[in-house]
């Protein structure tokens, strides 16, 4: 059995039994936005502004296109869709990290309750979730912006010449179009750097926001492109989603999985570098230790306790693991 299927076959065992908490958590997720879209508009046409959608264009120079077609954005239009995007944020990374803190207790086969969703709210967790989304955009972003200027600049050279110029603006066009296709790969190449940066924010291994992020590129090196074809595979179901109702199944799915693939290259990581041994339960983390309590457990246990904040992650981490039953006895597959 492949690694993606091995990884597939466990998420659907781990859901067999909570696919209702599993849909739950989704519902409950796309309501939370829905109803902060709803707001955000409510605000937009109180107001009467016109409402700037954040993204990646607004770092391409789409503000000053904006300025200089005069579409009616102004900086206080723009000022305000910054602020209510980052109250967005603000509710929703902690959500999302919940709801991975959620799928990781599942693949070890513990059913946690719903309420497992909002418990980044209430520690560290929440602030690390929101600045872990926004290090993880900005320094996509930027890459993805370095990757694509090339063509991005082919595109708006060819465009403003094609009805002028058509002789140089349409090769301009097409070829700036197919490197931009070319250019996409890498962009979610690059992404896959930070694979496994939130499931490093989860209660079991609570590290910094600067840990994970250094942990998650040393250990998504030399598989990011397995990575990418990891969620490639996943491309029927995505389709499906078209019909709305296969979202309760799909979006469950795929992140249980995800969950599960970063979780198999971190503990896989550390067996390399011999910082975990799974035959001594000594090295083990206090399963389920509160987040308060996180360095105290690792002292009780013998484990130097990180000299600071910015202390490298490689060099003070250990992890829980358990062996997974042998697939013919109907338990979850060994990857």
């Amino acid at each position: 059995m492949t690694l993606n299927k091995a990884i597939k076959f466990n998420a659907k065992k781990c859901l067999k039994n909570n696919w209702g908490r599993a849909i739950l958590i989704f519902v409950i997720m796309m309501a939370v936005s829905a109803v902060l879209g709803a707001l955000d508009n409510a605000i937009f046409s109180a107001f009467g502004f016109h409402r700037v959608e954040i993204n990646i264009d607004l770092l391409r120079g789409g503000y000053a296109e904006w300025l200089v077609e005069g579409t009616g954005a102004t900086w206080y239009e723009v000022a305000l869709s910054i602020l209510l995007s980052l109250v967005r944020l603000c509710i929703m990374a902690p959500l999302t990290l919940g709801a991975t803190n959620w799928a990781l207790e599942l693949s070890d086969g513990r059913s946690n309750s719903i309420g497992e969703l909002f418990w980044a709210f209430d520690n560290a967790a929440w602030y690390r979730s929101v600045w872990m989304s926004i290090t993880v955009a900005v320094k996509t972003g930027l890459f993805a912006i370095a990757v694509e200027a090339i063509p991005t600049a082919m595109m708006a050279i060819g465009t403003a010449n094609l009805w002028e110029n058509r002789s140089l603006g349409v090769p301009l066009v097409v070829i700036g179009s197919v490197l931009m296709l070319a250019a996409l790969p890498f962009t979610w190449w690059f992404g896959a750097r930070y694979m496994a940066a939130n499931l490093l924010l989860c209660d079991r291994y609570y590290y910094t926001v600067k840990e994970a992020t250094r942990l998650s590129v040393a250990l998504t090196r030399g598989r990011r492109w397995q990575i990418v074809g990891f969620y490639l595979s996943f491309l029927p179901w995505y389709l499906l989603c078209c019909l709305v109702l296969p979202l309760l199944y799909v979006i469950p799915y795929v992140a249980v999985a995800g969950t599960m693939m970063a979780r198999y290259l971190f503990e896989d990581y550390l067996l390399g570098q011999k910082k975990l041994d799974v035959s001594d339960p000594d090295q083990l983390i206090i399963d389920d230790v509160a987040p308060e309590d996180y360095y105290k457990a690792r002292e009780e246990q013998g484990m130097e306790a990180p000299a600071s904040v910015g202390e490298s992650a490689e060099e003070s981490f250990t992890a829980p693991v358990e062996e997974a039953p042998e697939e013919d006895n109907g338990g979850i597959a060994e990857l």
